[in-house]
C-alpha cells in the first residue's frame, strides 16, 4: 500500500494519507518503515506538515542504517522548504555517519535543499565529504557543490573539485567536471582550466563528454586558444556524445 500511495506522487498528498504514512513509520516490519518513508519522499511539498517532517527526523536517529539513509533521502526529495534548522542539523551530522549509504544520501539531500541550506555549514561538510573514503560519498559531495551553484564558488570549493579531477574513480571525476562547469565564472582559475583540458584526454568517455559540458558552461571567458584548439580536437573524438559536447562547446 505504502509503494502504490508513493507511485501515485502529489495526487494522493492528502491529510488522510500523510496520518496512514507517518502510522506506517512506526510499524515494526522493516519492509514496511522502508516503503512508508520512501511514500513520503515522493509526495512532493504538499508533504511537508511538522507531523511529516517529525517522523522523518525520528527516522534519522534510527538504529538500522538502511532505515536513516531512506530517511535522509526522503527529506531531499521534499525541496528547500524542508531546510529548517532542526532539519540542516540532522543532515550536518548525517555526513559523518558511520554508514556510507547515510553519509551518501545526506550529501544527495543537502544538494538538493540548495541554498537554504544553512550554506556556510552545509559548503563545510561537503568539502570534507569529497575526501570521504567512500567513492559514491565523493561523488555525491561532487555533485551537491555543483548543485549549491555560484554560491558555493569559493577558494576551498574550487580547490577540492580541482583535486578530484585526479581521483582514481572516474564517477568522481566526471561530477566534479560537471560541478565545475557550474560554479559560474569565479572558477576559472588556471588550476582548473588545466584540469578540464587533461580531463578532455581521459580515459573515460563520461569524464571527456563532461569536461567538453564545463567549458559550455563557462562559456567566453573559457574560450583561450588552448582551450578551442582541445575542443576542435575533441570533434573528432571516437565516442559521438563527446563530439557532440565539443561542438555544442565551440557553438
Amino acid at each position: 500500500v505504502c509503494e502504490v500511495l508513493g507511485y501515485l506522487g502529489e495526487i494522493s498528498a492528502t491529510n488522510e494519507v500523510f496520518a496512514a504514512l507517518i502510522n506506517a513509520m512506526r510499524d515494526e516490519d522493516f519492509v514496511v518503515l522502508m516503503g512508508a518513508c520512501e511514500a513520503l519522499g515522493k509526495l512532493g511539498e504538499k508533504a511537508l506538515t511538522n507531523e511529516v517532517v517529525a517522523s522523518l527526523l525520528n527516522a534519522m536517529r534510527d538504529g538500522d542504517a538502511d532505515f536513516r539513509s531512506k530517511a535522509y533521502e526522503a527529506l531531499g526529495k521534499l525541496g528547500e522548504k524542508a531546510a529548517t534548522n532542526e532539519e540542516d542539523a540532522a543532515l550536518l551530522n548525517a555526513t559523518r555517519d558511520k554508514d556510507s549509504h547515510v553519509r551518501w544520501n545526506a550529501c544527495e539531500a543537502l544538494g538538493k535543499l540548495g541554498e537554504k541550506a544553512a550554506p556556510n555549514e552545509a559548503i563545510a561538510a561537503l568539502i570534507n565529504a569529497t575526501r570521504d573514503k567512500d567513492s559514491h560519498v565523493r561523488w555525491n559531495a561532487c555533485e551537491a557543490l555543483g548543485r549549491l551553484g555560484g554560491k558555493a564558488a569559493t577558494n576551498e570549493v574550487i580547490a577540492v573539485l580541482d583535486n578530484a579531477m585526479h581521483d582514481e574513480e572516474s564517477y568522481v571525476r566526471m561530477r566534479a567536471c560537471e560541478a565545475l562547469g557550474k560554479l559560474g565564472e569565479k572558477a576559472l582559475t588556471n588550476e582548473v582550466v588545466a584540469a578540464l583540458l587533461n580531463a578532455m584526454r581521459d580515459e573515460d568517455s563520461y569524464v571527456r563528454m563532461r569536461a567538453c559540458e564545463a567549458f559550455r558552461n563557462l562559456a567566453e571567458k573559457a574560450a583561450t586558444n588552448e582551450v578551442i584548439a582541445a575542443l576542435i580536437n575533441a570533434t573528432r573524438d571516437k565516442d559521438s556524445h563527446v563530439r557532440w559536447k565539443a561542438r555544442e562547446a565551440l557553438g
